[in-house]
């Protein structure tokens, strides 16, 4: 299943909000500095639907705030 993500990083409490099918906010408290924010962010993801962090894969936006998310093994 792939998603689209909006990545807020520096937020008072980690947060995942669904705009629409398919499309979320991930508001994360980690810094975007040597990959914390991304590791926060598939921590968040992998809570949210039930998976490892490994079924979890960036597949577009490494460095972006704008992200494309593959989960592999999604229960959702």
């Amino acid at each position: 299943m792939f998603i689209s993500i909006k990545v807020i990083t520096n937020a008072a409490k980690n947060e995942i909000i669904e705009k629409a099918k398919g499309e979320f906010v991930v508001k994360v408290t980690a810094t975007p500095q040597r990959g914390k924010a991304n590791k926060k962010v598939l921590e968040s993801l992998a809570d949210y639907f039930h998976v490892s962090k490994t079924d979890i894969l960036i597949v577009k936006g490494k460095y972006n705030s704008k992200k494309i998310i593959n989960i592999v093994k999604a229960s959702a």
